[in-house]
Formats: C-alpha cells, sequence, structure tokens
C-alpha cells in the first residue's frame, strides 16, 4: 500500500469549529425528541437540541436523523456554520445505545461537489459545490419507516478552488480562465436512516435542467476529527493529476479507540486523497468509466454512505458491510473475523490496545484497513472482508509504553490469535530552569524506537523499554541537555533536566504570528498541544490564525496551566486564494459558528485589508507566504503589480491588484531561502521599503502540526520579558511601528545612536557614515559565521563573528557608508553554515538568515523626515568576507 497521497493542488479544508458547550441529557440524544425501538425519526431541531463533542455545529434550524444507533445533523441552508460554503451537508455524526449518545461527535463534515475533470490537465477541470437551497423532512419515521431528509438545490462556485484553477490557468499557461458557469443542475439528496441500523445513505440525484450534456464526477469533501486516525488500503494505483492516485478502498474508517466512522461509495470505486490541506473521498471509477452523464432533461443517481460505532473503526465498519457489499466493482464480500488476545511477556491480557487489521490484496503491498481495540481482559474480535479475490490478512497489536507485537497473519475464523508485546516502561521526569523553577522542555529519544516528548513540571510517561540517547531543547534560547538513559522492562526510567537561558533576550518577547490547530481543517493538532509546545519551544506568544475561523481561545493559557510560559492571541488566516492568504489579529469572536470571520471571495486585495482592519479594531495586517507577489508580477523598480488585467486572476476588470493598507508580509514563512536565489520575498520587501512603504518583515512557521511552532519567531520589544503580562495592543504597536527582529535560530540587538528598529536618526548632510551598534547571541548549537549590512537593499557590509559557536556570536560597533544621494534604510542579516542538532528545526543553512532585522532608517538630508530612495536591481553577495 502507498500511503495515501498529499497534493499542494487546487482545495484547501473542510471543516468545523464549534465553541459551543452541547445542552443535552446525557441519556437522549437531545432534550427533546427520541425514537423509540425500531423506529427512526427526522424532524428540525429546536433551541434546545445539541449533540455533544467539540465539532458539533448542530443548532436549531438544522435538521437530525436519529435511532437507536446512530444520530446525524444536515446543515440548513445558508446556515454558515461549516468550513464548507454552503448548508444542506452532514455536519455530525454519533453512535447511540437506545436513547444514551455513546460518545462525542468526531465528524467535521461531508462537503459535496460535483467536477468536469481533466485527469491530464487539473487546471482544466472545472469543480462546483453544491449549494442546497431547500431542506425539508421527507419522512420523519413514525410509519416505521427509513426517515429521510431531501435538501434540494443547485451548483454554485466553491471559491478556494475556483480561484485556485483561475490562477493556475494564469501562472502556467498565460491563459484568462475567468470564473466557471452553472453546469445548469438540480441536484435532490436524499439523507436516509432505516429504523435499525446506524448507516446513513445518502442519495444524490442529478438532473440536467440546462441545455448542455454534462459528464461530471461527484465527490466528498471529507475530514474528521483531530483525534481519529484515518485508514483507507488501495490495491489500485493510477497516475492522474501529476501523483500516484491509490483507489479501490472498500471503505475509509476513522477511529480514536472511542468512536469510530465510516465512509463508503456504492457501486464505485473508492478514493482517498489529501490535496492542497483538504481530504478528498472520490470514486474513481467515474473519471475512468462511469461518470455522472446527463443530458439535458436526464436524472443520473449515485450514493454513498456513512457509519458510525463506538470504539475501534470495526463497530463502524461492520454494518457499512452490511448496507455495501458490493465496496469495490464487481468484487463482492463477506465479513469474516479473527479473535484473540492482546497479551505482554507474561501472557496477562493488556488492556487498551490497538489491533490494526491489515490488508494485502493480489499483486499488492500490505496497509492497514481497519482498528479495534482490545477489552479489559485484552480480548479482541478484528473484522476481515473475504474477497472473490483471496487478500491476505494479517494483524499487530500496539500500545502507549510497550514495543508493538510482531505481525501475525490470519484467516477467517482463526481464534486464539496472540498479539505479544513487549513489557511495559515507564519514564519518570523532572524539568527545571536554571533558577530551578519548573519549566517545560522537547526531548528527542534515539534508539529502538525514535520518539518526541513534549515534557514540563514532572511526572511520569509511558517509554517502550530500552536504551535511548536524548537531546532536550527549549527553543533558541536555552542550553541543549544530551545524554543517554535506560526504561527497564516493567520499571521505571529516570531523566532529570536542566534547562539554561543563554541567550539574553530581556526586554524582548518572541511572536509566532501564523500558528493552526485543529480548528483550521488542515491540522490535527489539539489546540492545547499547540501551547504545549510552543512552550517547549520556548516561545512566549502565539497567535492563532485559523483558516476561516476566529475561534476564543483566549482562557486556553491560563486553564491548561502553560500561561507560565506562553500566552496567545486570537486571529485569522483569511484563507483567499486571490488575492493571497492573509493574517489579521487580534480579533475576538463574535460568538457566531465561525466567529465573524472576514468572508473574502468577489473582494479585490484593497476591500479584503480594509475589511480585516476593520475586524481587528485597527490591528496588524499581514500577507502571508505572498507567493501573490509573483502572481502580479511584481516590479521591485516602481513597486507595483506589472500585471494590469484584473481578469486574468479572475476578479472584476476595475479591482485593485494592490493595496498599502498593510502592515508587513511574511518575509520568513518556515525555513526557505527568502533571496533572489530562492523565493524572493526578501528582495520584494525591499523593495517596498525602497518606495516609501516602511512594511515590517515577520517571521512565522505556518505550523499545522505542533512539531514547529515558533520555528522562525518575531521578537518585539515588550514592557515585561512574561508574554502573559503583555497586552495584545502592546504587539500591534511594535508591529505597526517596525520594532521587529524575525528569528530563525539567533537574536540580534542593533543600534544607531539612541535609535533601534524602525526608528528615524536624522543625520548631518555632510554625514558620509554612521556606526551601527550590534549585537548577535545564539546557543553554542546554532553558529553565526558571518553578518551582512544592507543599505537600500544593497549589501554593503560583510563582518565575520568573533566566536561563531559561542553565545556571543559578534558584539561590535561596525562603520556604515551612507548612500551619498538619498536617505537610507539599513537592514542586517546573520548567517551560519552547520545544521541544528534534534529538536531544532532541521535545513539547509544556505543563504537562510538565523536573525534578520527590521531597518533603522536614517535622513541624510536634515529635513526631519525618511524620502524613498526609489527602486533599483539590489546587489546582494552573501558569500561571506573574504
Amino acid at each position: 500500500m502507498r500511503p495515501v497521497s498529499s497534493l499542494g493542488l487546487l482545495l484547501l479544508g473542510s471543516c468545523v469549529i464549534s465553541e459551543q458547550t452541547a445542552s443535552f441529557d446525557p441519556d437522549s440524544i437531545t432534550v427533546g425528541d427520541c425514537p423509540g425501538p425500531g423506529y427512526a425519526t427526522a424532524r428540525i431541531m429546536d433551541a434546545d437540541d445539541a449533540l455533544p463533542g467539540r465539532t458539533a455545529v448542530g443548532t436549531e434550524g438544522d435538521l437530525i436523523l436519529a435511532n437507536h444507533h446512530a444520530a446525524y445533523v444536515i446543515t440548513e441552508p445558508d446556515k454558515g456554520s461549516t468550513y464548507y460554503h454552503y448548508g444542506g451537508i452532514v455536519a455530525d455524526a454519533v453512535s447511540m445505545d437506545g436513547c444514551r449518545v455513546n460518545g462525542e461527535d468526531k465528524l467535521d463534515e461531508v462537503g459535496l461537489i460535483l467536477a468536469e475533470v481533466q485527469l491530464e490537465d487539473y487546471a482544466s477541470s472545472v469543480l462546483r459545490a453544491f449549494r442546497g437551497e431547500t431542506a425539508v423532512v421527507l419522512n420523519d419515521g413514525s410509519d416505521g419507516e427509513a426517515a429521510v431528509v431531501r435538501v434540494t438545490g443547485t451548483d454554485d462556485f466553491y471559491w478556494l478552488v475556483e480561484y485556485t484553477l483561475v490562477k493556475e490557468a494564469y501562472t502556467s499557461d498565460g491563459v484568462a480562465r475567468g470564473l466557471s458557469e452553472p453546469f445548469g443542475l438540480e441536484v435532490v439528496v436524499d439523507y436516509i436512516l432505516e429504523p435499525d441500523s446506524p448507516v446513513l445513505r445518502a442519495e444524490m440525484a442529478v438532473t440536467n435542467v440546462g441545455e448542455v450534456d454534462r459528464s461530471l464526477v461527484a465527490a466528498s469533501l471529507l475530514s474528521f476529527g483531530h483525534t481519529m486516525d484515518t485508514h483507507g488500503y488501495s490495491p489500485y494505483t493510477l497516475e492522474a493529476l501529476g501523483l500516484d492516485l491509490d483507489y479501490g478502498m472498500p471503505f475509509l474508517v476513522a477511529s480514536d479507540g472511542e468512536d469510530a466512522i465510516a465512509y463508503g461509495v456504492e457501486d464505485g470505486s473508492l478514493a482517498y486523497l489529501g490535496i492542497g490541506g483538504i481530504d478528498i473521498a472520490i470514486d474513481v471509477s467515474q473519471a475512468l468509466t462511469s461518470p455522472i452523464s446527463v443530458g439535458p432533461g436526464d436524472t443520473d443517481r449515485r450514493a454513498f454512505f456513512l457509519s458510525v460505532g463506538e470504539g475501534g473503526g470495526g463497530t463502524a465498519t461492520e454494518d457499512l458491510a452490511e448496507a455495501n457489499p458490493v465496496p469495490i466493482p464487481d468484487v463482492s464480500y463477506t465479513l469474516g473475523w479473527a479473535t484473540g488476545q492482546v497479551v505482554d511477556p507474561a501472557g496477562v491480557g493488556v488492556a487498551g490496545a490497538e489491533v490494526r487489521v491489515q490488508a494485502r490484496a493480489p499483486d499488492a503491498d500490505w496497509g492497514t484497513l481497519d482498528t479495534v481495540v482490545s477489552a479489559a481482559d485484552g480480548s479482541f474480535e478484528a473484522p476481515l472482508m473475504n474477497f472473490e479475490d483471496s487478500w491476505d490478512w494479517r494483524l499487530v497489536g500496539s500500545i502507549a509504553g510497550r514495543h508493538d507485537s510482531d505481525a501475525v497473519e490470519v484467516v477467517d475464523g482463526d481464534t486464539g490469535v496472540s498479539l505479544g508485546v513487549s513489557a511495559l516502561g515507564s519514564l519518570a521526569y523532572s524539568v527545571v530552569d536554571g533558577e530551578g523553577a519548573e519549566s517545560p522542555a522537547r526531548v528527542e529519544l534515539r534508539g529502538d524506537e525514535d520518539l518526541t516528548l513534549w515534557l514540563d513540571d514532572g511526572g511520569t510517561t509511558p517509554v517502550p523499554p530500552g536504551v535511548y540517547t536524548y537531546t532536550a531543547t527549549r527553543g533558541y534560547e536555552y542550553g541543549v541537555v544530551t545524554g543517554e538513559l535506560t526504561v527497564p522492562e516493567e520499571g521505571v526510567g529516570s531523566l532529570e533536566l536542566v534547562m539554561e537561558q543563554l541567550v539574553d533576550t530581556s526586554g524582548w518577547v518572541s511572536v509566532d504570528t501564523h500558528v493552526h490547530s485543529a480548528d483550521s481543517p488542515d491540522s490535527r493538532t489539539d489546540p492545547v498541544d499547540v501551547l504545549g509546545h510552543a512552550a517547549a519551544h520556548g516561545l512566549d506568544i502565539v497567535v492563532h490564525t485559523e483558516h476561516e475561523a476566529i475561534v476564543d481561545k483566549s482562557t486556553l493559557p491560563a486553564t491548561t496551566g502553560y500561561s507560565r510560559w506562553v500566552s496567545s492571541i486570537d486571529g485569522e488566516e483569511v484563507t483567499a486564494t486571490v488575492p493571497e492568504h492573509m493574517t489579521m489579529f487580534p480579533a475576538e469572536s463574535d460568538g457566531t459558528p465561525r466567529g465573524g470571520i472576514v468572508e473574502w471571495y468577489g473582494h479585490d486585495i484593497d476591500e479584503l485589508f480594509g475589511m480585516m482592519r476593520e475586524r481587528s479594531g485597527g490591528g496588524v495586517n499581514l500577507i502571508n507566504h505572498p507567493g501573490y507577489l509573483d502572481d502580479i508580477d511584481w516590479d521591485r523598480i516602481v513597486a507595483e503589480p506589472g500585471l494590469d488585467d484584473p481578469t486574468m486572476l479572475g476578479l472584476l476588470p476595475d479591482a485593485a491588484l494592490w493595496s498599502w493598507d498593510l502592515d508587513g508580509l511574511e518575509v520568513m514563512n518556515g525555513h526557505g531561502r527568502p533571496f533572489d536565489d530562492g523565493n524572493g520575498r526578501w528582495n520584494n520587501w525591499q523593495s517596498m521599503l525602497n518606495a516609501g512603504q516602511p512594511l515590517v518583515a515577520v517571521g512565522c512557521s505556518d505550523d499545522h502540526g505542533g512539531d514547529e511552532v515558533g520555528f522562525p519567531r518575531s521578537y518585539v520589544p515588550a514592557s515585561s520579558d512574561a508574554g502573559r503580562e503583555v497586552s495584545d495592543q502592546e504587539v500591534v504597536d511594535a508591529f505597526q511601528a517596525g520594532q521587529l527582529v524575525v528569528s530563525a535560530g539567533a537574536f540580534a540587538r542593533v543600534w544607531l545612536g539612541e535609535a533601534g528598529l524602525g526608528e528615524l536618526v536624522t543625520v548631518d548632510e555632510d554625514t558620509s557614515e554612521v556606526d551601527l551598534d550590534v549585537h548577535i547571541e545564539a546557543i553554542p548549537e546554532v553558529d553565526v559565521t558571518f553578518v551582512s549590512v544592507f543599505v537600500n537593499c544593497d549589501e554593503v557590509l560583510t563582518v565575520a563573528a568573533t566566536d561563531p559557536e559561542g553565545i556571543v556570536k559578534l558584539s561590535d560597533t561596525l562603520t556604515v557608508e551612507l548612500p551619498e544621494d538619498s536617505d537610507a534604510h539599513i537592514t542586517l542579516a546573520a548567517f551560519g553554515e552547520n545544521t541544528y542538532p534534534d529538536g531544532l528545526p532541521r535545513f539547509s543553512a544556505a543563504g537562510v538568515p538565523r536573525v534578520l532585522t527590521n531597518p533603522i532608517y536614517v535622513d541624510t538630508d536634515g529635513n526631519g523626515v525618511f524620502d524613498a530612495p526609489g527602486g533599483r536591481e539590489c546587489a546582494v553577495y552573501l558569500t561571506g568576507p573574504e
């Protein structure tokens, strides 16, 4: 099996956010109606209704389908509660035991799309979304038959993809594609729940009410909550859309051991892949052999299934097998079982172990199809699918603190299967700083297994027995601690860490302005873990920038205890495909399901910056990872777009392609080389400074997985070294004043006389040079070999570091020549050569600044203001001193 594919094309996200606290009686699906045994119900939800779970969004006006096995929520049209643009989709799903909710909703949502697909040229494809217009209860289930909700609608823009395809056509082929036209469809989706099954059947009828023949592919934008592990085994592979597309999955299953959700398609060939940040479930057979082919007046019908269960994946897939017995075209199966026990070396059953059910189709590799969880005595029942073409099966047992069992091959009917995991191991730890106060740390363990631990204070954590080397870090400012430890079998190893701050950043706090969590569609990281990881990385302030959601996390640092080390600011990443993703902060949630986001589609950049500025109350506007400047052919000499036709990007003819109503841009988003022989963001930023636009260069992680939060980061001057004592406004003021140091490993203090970063110095007209005081520090493991000074974007001075592997890399006064005919802005960057140790980012050091400063401005003609020097081609070498 090949891993589920990931491709940076087309889409971004299908996820929902909920700030609500579910108000429900734990012994009923809602405060209100519960169907009797043998019945299903469908009805409109009232004000007291809610399902439990972080991802649950169903509220008054939505529709619920429920029986004694499952409950599903269908959003009403125009609700605006999901990441998907429109209503009429499945947004919540929970398993039931009678009238009692078994667990929480852990389904994000199932958006529905229809596409004219060009397998060899995705930019020529047309993808549009199902937009529900009416939703009604077709049958309430009181007659003992299936409960049915019908949503009727049509196709409409799926904005994230729409603009992506338009932009791709222009940037790759120079073609003005324009926005797509309606397919001319009536789409009816019936959501059907039988009385005695947890499986929801969704039947989509597509009728061509236009005058043009259509050949379409339907797909689901499908995602699950952040605790869910997703498995989809693919026996076949197709080369399409620039990737190896794995398909032929009998079903897709997601489970965290407590709850399970399974998805399947009827009479199709399921594929599940990541595309540009979302997960899409598609019936590949529609693209290859059996499209939704509808001439004028014709109707085509397709169906998919959702099933829920309590426990491992098998609790959801068992009933799905009955509802969809031919999950791969022309290949039927019967459901079988293998039973056994997960045991420790003494033969004692191990409770709560995950048993991975792995399959191997003919001429294919092994891959995990399903998971189950062992009972209190270690016993398990593993579902096996007896396909006509004879798949092989094996089981693997796994649980934290023990090494996995060997893989054991099984067949239908096997009993007494024994999966032997190793003895249990644990690690007792304590972490303090140089003053003896409790401290967080990131610890990389290397041994028979490689593990990453984020620790704070003291405690015990499960670690499989063995001998490990360890590397403990706390970000850029703290010393690296290494050593060796042993975790005995059925015993407890010991680790005592002292994390000493070596780099003096007093008077400054570190900020990461671009961080995601599971409240974004393309992240599975718990927001609590984001804070824990940030603390372990020595970051002071996290700016939460979820895609298309403003989520109130203001109390999270205090309630988790992480406020001792890290604070946070709520913001939003406005996920505009055109012009560009943009950050605004601070932004307070307005209490609506998505928090009062900026609805970007249909607006140009000037309108968006204005909307963002208003929404944040005059806060910070940033343009993110600004590839948009390449899209508009940014002219660095005149600092304006070279593109003069907005329609090439799908905008109106009179749309603005640029606006100066912003505060800065991400010059370092991650660890790419920002100069012209890299992504060119430094050169673009310098062209703006040369044009007299004092925009701040920002460093941020754009972290989605938690591992990189705070790498890189920005430092701003602050009234306190403790992030919790620094106000949002103080951070905003520093950004808007240009008082910011970008760090990818080092820290710099730079002055020109009494002036610091972002400030203006006036010198006598006959002054030809100035003294720049420079002090650069980093931990010994982050080397700094040389420092470059830039005036109006020209590299005018290169100085070797005096102690590349010490703590103080350079502390000196540098004499910098001023231009004869213009005012000057002076910036500085420091560079190194070596790779960082475990626990810090690993990247090629060539041309990536360890630290980058924002400008100090020099008025050379004595008029008291900074007069822009004008555009130029920058002279940049970065070769270090001769």
